[in-house]
């Protein structure tokens, strides 16, 4: 025979916490609760779990761009100069 706790089974694998909550919102909740025939917590889980799906709904994957091979550097990135399309900085050589 299998005993049961009766209604607090249910409650072994649920968490409780507290919640601060707007007056305006908690009156919202507790008026939909009492006209729905619910009890606040039933309202306020199925309220929360509307606002996370709709979240997720929002979210976008990554797009996916586009990559070119462009070939080799026309000029040194590193050569600010050249980048720029400045005459080098480099010493001349004074010996040619």
């Amino acid at each position: 025979m299998v005993k049961t706790l009766g209604n607090k089974d249910m409650l072994l694998h649920m968490k409780r916490t507290t919640l601060v909550l707007d007056p305006g919102i908690h009156l919202e909740l507790k008026r939909r609760a009492a006209s729905e025939g619910r009890t606040f917590t039933e309202v306020l889980e199925r309220t929360l779990r509307l606002g996370l799906q709709a979240q997720a709904a929002l979210r976008r994957g990554r797009e996916r761009l586009p990559s070119y091979d462009l070939g080799p550097f026309l000029v040194d990135p590193a050569d600010r100069a050249a980048v720029l399309g400045l005459p080098s900085l480099e010493p001349r050589d004074e010996s040619s």
